[in-house]
């Protein structure tokens, strides 16, 4: 990968971090209009620090595969397993510096952050299939039935 790449990666890493917690606030809010509205707001603070790290679990790591897979499917001149893992590092390390390194030695953040690195692996193991697959078909013209 040239330096440029990872420069890119890091901008997907910061796309990822801004999409998550985005959808993360989201369900919140939901939680909030339609699962249990009518509370405090102390209430959905409290339930926020619940629910927000199973959003980051389950979206986070459902957007990490879609990225492995379309960006190794945009550009396949590019180490797509490389890529993968670089931008899937500096999203840990730009989301454990946005809680000032606190916290993060733990077994859930470990096992979460896993999830997202073998999603954007397997994302990029798909793209890479599909096209090494499909480049390696020969086009044997019309098939009479």
């Amino acid at each position: 990968m040239k330096p440029v790449d990872f420069a890119k990666a890091a901008g997907v890493a910061i796309l990822l971090l801004v999409l998550n917690v985005l959808i993360a606030t989201l369900v919140i809010l939901f939680y909030s209009l339609v699962i249990e509205p009518g509370h405090p707001h102390e209430f959905y603070n409290e339930a926020a620090l619940r629910i927000a790290p199973w959003c980051s679990h389950i979206f986070g790591t459902a957007l990490f595969f879609v990225a492995g897979y379309w960006l190794s499917k945009r550009r396949p001149d590019r180490h797509s397993y490389l890529f993968a893992t670089a931008f899937t590092l500096i999203y840990v390390l730009i989301d454990a510096a946005t809680v000032g390194f606190v916290g993060i030695i733990n077994l859930e953040f470990a096992i979460s952050n896993l999830a997202k690195l073998l999603a954007s692996l397997a994302g990029a193991f798909l793209a890479t299939r599909q096209g090494s697959s499909r480049s390696g078909q020969v086009d044997l013209g019309p098939q009479n039935a």
